[in-house]
């Protein structure tokens, strides 16, 4: 059993500016060679930044709604030493940054598979696919019904 996998960019956004792409729709799609089963799986990319956080506070207010006369009371708080991932529209004046116009289809279906999202797909559609096959070993019916 050899699953042949098929990747291919639906979509992308980009700021017609600055030719900054920052959101692509992918599809990827895996045929059984020996018996033609078929699973696709979509999603979408958003180009993130990460940004190192030396401390930032947290404010909670804890409202006790069950005896009003207390108020309300805040809790403070602070996280330091941590890296914040966060969708956003690629800077056009860094190094090695590709404008929408000198993309080729690879590029973008690197961006897209990068981080194991490529794997996971191919994966899970391999899964799919193997229990499509699995059932189809089954069968439902009336021996007398065929007749």
């Amino acid at each position: 059993m050899a699953i042949t996998f098929t990747w291919s960019i639906k979509d992308m956004h980009r700021v017609v500016e600055t030719g900054a792409v920052y959101k692509v729709e992918w599809s990827c799609s895996g045929v059984d060679a020996d018996t033609e089963v078929s699973h696709s799986r979509s999603g979408t990319y958003l180009h993130k930044v990460s940004t190192n956080v030396a401390e930032e506070k947290k404010v909670y207010t804890i409202l006790d709604e069950g005896t009003p006369s207390l108020g309300s009371s805040s809790l403070d708080f602070f996280i330091s030493g941590y890296t914040k991932i966060k969708p956003a529209t690629p800077d056009h004046t860094a190094a090695g940054f590709k404008a929408y116009a000198d993309l080729t289809e690879a590029d973008v279906l690197a961006w897209c598979k990068a981080d194991g999202v490529g794997t996971k797909a191919e994966a899970l559609i391999t899964k799919s696919i193997n229990s499509k096959i699995a059932a189809s070993a089954n069968s439902t019916g009336m021996p007398w019904a065929a007749e």
